[in-house]
């Protein structure tokens, strides 16, 4: 049955577990040989346990002020929003049990890595973003407990019973626990802005938190100066994050505007993680280019600060977001959950003999590969080092040579080429809006809108029809299928979605045959979680393919991650399996759409990164070449 937003993920990621992490005699444990269905099943899903925890696992490492690794904390593990306690003795964090489906925290020692988990959490509950008290005794989180989220507290040394604090309706993320031990901080946000609340901790029972701050802005992590008398925060009010303090006071009405401020601290964006030392004389935050930067500030007798200052930049290869770092009370010591074997993409192409033809640029963060139409050029979406913003780039295979598409505050990504292979379609957000743009593929042309979805919902662009007509796309959550009609003179805000596939399973990556006769999609109408590739005819005069009861062919017979490819004379097929095995399958259209036997292409070394197989057009229109993301090793730090 469809479960919601999980046609996106499913397919590349899994669930982690405890029996395939690292074993210290032979790396990642090795599956059965499955026997039967059931043991089919649990292979297939302990080798993608394997894959998930070989790509996201971390080692919390520790840094000092000039970037220098000064020690690692525990075992490679699914880590997230790690916090030094106020002496920097301990981390609380966030670890992931994905065979289990919860998420729990822990406390480590950072002298010998011993642990103590604080929350045990049930099948598909979690407890998250950890917060100490001033004298470190406690951790305060956020926690799923049954069908709502609530703040809790519990002793740092996992003895005792959590105590709920206060049930918060909605999704929440605790960010700070004051000084002065009066307020914790919490934030709620969607895409219609986002509210910063504090709640007092005196006296017992539940407690009732003050509404501080509501805009129309994306807003998030506020923390309290340490005397109590300022707020920094991040917001997306001037068109891209950078970080403000104003000033606090919780007598103050809802919406009341403050006294002074706000005050912009950051100078070239911002990804977060602002946090205050605690003689309040510097602040620190992550800049969009990567950077840890001081900030010396001074609140008496009102709110000054500085030119912010680099200490070090973490590698490329280093996700950097407010769930990733944490400062230490003292400003000493950063701390940054490192991939455990830190890599970038390098653009490699392969013919179908798994020769590598070449390598295309320099290693990056790439991901969503797109062939052109006369296989020349590439496009893919690229973490941009300078912005730390998701770009869409186009690259010429024979020189290398990259050129931005896109180079804005607002994401892109999900590229399809035009027929022609003179412009390059994309979906990017502005607003509560996902939209999709056309514009040339070296980017000097004007940003055209062509389509505007509906308010708060997010779409996958995954094919641009051969005739030019027709641009096809996902419902991120709902995983329905859509064509959009591009013909006429309406203008975007007037184009209507047909709905071509809505089912109750989950289906995605829709591909049409080269004479846009039939579609190629994936789905787990069989088994849950479990994809396979076929083909419907396609007629979006007809609307809902499903409602006209007809079945549809498979092609796939063992798995498939995505990687769906039509050869341009439609006579053969290409998908990826979970195995990371390229298969081909002949084809016929006429009368009627009939598939062969999956044959064996190509054997890669995979996991690859690429931000999923279900996004990747990566294959020559004559199936000759194929274009990866290849992983290759990286340092931890650059300055």
């Amino acid at each position: 049955m469809k479960n919601s937003c999980r046609v996106a993920t499913v397919i590349a990621t899994a669930a982690v577990s405890a029996a395939l992490l690292m074993t210290p005699a032979s790396g990642l444990a090795q599956a059965p040989a499955p026997a039967t269905v059931d043991d089919k099943a649990k292979a297939a899903k302990a080798q993608r346990i394997a894959e998930r925890f070989e790509r996201d696992a971390q080692i919390l490492t520790v840094f000092d002020r000039q970037g220098r690794v000064v020690t690692t904390v525990g075992e490679p593990a699914i880590y997230n929003q790690p916090a030094f306690s106020p002496d920097r003795t301990r981390l609380a964090v966030m670890k992931r049990d994905l065979e289990r489906e919860t998420t729990d925290i822990w406390v480590l020692d950072v002298a010998t890595g011993s642990s103590t988990r604080i929350t045990s959490s049930q099948a598909r509950e979690f407890a998250g973003s950890p917060v100490w008290s001033p004298d470190g005794r406690q951790v305060a989180y956020v926690a799923l407990r049954g069908s709502y989220q609530g703040l809790y507290r519990k002793s740092s040394n996992g003895e005792g019973a959590e105590e709920l604090l206060h049930r918060h309706p909605g999704q929440i993320v605790v960010t700070d626990w004051s000084m002065d031990g009066r307020f914790l901080s919490y934030f709620s946000s969607d895409l219609s802005g986002g509210i910063f609340y504090a709640l007092p901790l005196g006296g017992d029972g539940e407690r009732t938190p003050i509404e501080v701050l509501r805009s129309a802005s994306q807003v998030r992590g506020p923390r309290l100066s340490p005397d109590s008398r300022y707020l920094s925060y991040q917001s997306d009010e001037s068109g891209r994050d950078e970080d403000y303090v104003r000033p606090f006071d919780p007598s103050a009405a809802a919406g009341a505007t403050p006294s002074a401020g706000p005050w912009q601290v950051s100078d070239q964006g911002s990804r977060g993680m602002l946090f205050w030392r605690r003689d309040g004389k510097e602040m620190y935050y992550f800049a969009a280019d990567r950077g840890v930067m001081a900030v010396q500030v001074s609140a008496a007798p009102t709110f000054e600060f500085g030119t912010p200052t680099l200490l070090f930049r973490p590698s490329e290869a280093v996700p950097v977001n407010p769930g990733t770092a944490s400062v230490s009370r003292d400003g000493e010591r950063v701390v940054i959950a490192v991939p455990h074997a830190p890599t970038l993409q390098q653009l490699t192409v392969f013919d179908r003999k798994e020769n590598v033809l070449r390598k295309v640029g320099e290693p990056g963060r790439y991901q969503q590969p797109m062939l052109s139409p006369d296989g020349t050029r590439l496009a893919v979406v690229r973490n941009v080092p300078r912005t730390g913003n998701e770009d869409v780039w186009t690259f010429d295979l024979a020189s290398g040579r990259g050129t931005p598409v896109t180079d804005d505050a607002s994401s892109a990504d999900s590229p399809v080429w035009s027929p022609d292979g003179r412009e390059v379609a994309y979906v990017s957000r502005r607003g509560s809006y996902s939209n999709i743009y056309r514009t040339t593929w070296d980017g000097t042309g004007k940003e055209e809108l062509l389509f505007q979805y509906t308010p708060g919902a997010g779409m996958q662009l995954t094919d641009w029809s051969a005739d030019g007509r027709l641009l096809i796309f996902q419902d991120d959550c709902a995983g329905v299928l859509y064509a959009v009609p591009l013909g006429g003179d309406q203008n975007a805000l007037e184009r209507k979605p047909i709905e071509w596939l809505r089912d109750e399973y989950n289906v995605g990556q829709a591909r049409l045959s080269p004479d846009s006769r039939f579609m190629a999609y994936l789905s787990d109408e069989i088994e849950a979680e479990t994809f396979e590739v076929y083909v419907r005819p396609f007629d979006p005069s007809l609307g809902d393919v499903s409602a006209s009861g007809a079945k549809p062919v498979p092609v796939s017979t063992a798995g498939a991650r995505g990687m769906i490819f039509w050869r341009q004379d439609g006579k053969e097929l290409y998908y990826l399996t979970p195995e990371w095995e390229v298969m081909t399958v002949d084809v016929t259209s006429a009368p009627t759409f009939q598939a062969g036997t999956p044959r064996l292409l190509l054997k890669l070394p995979g996991p690859f990164a690429g931000g999923g197989p279900q996004q990747w057009s990566n294959v020559s229109r004559d199936g000759q070449r194929f274009v990866f993301t290849v992983n290759v090793p990286a340092n931890v730090t650059a300055r």
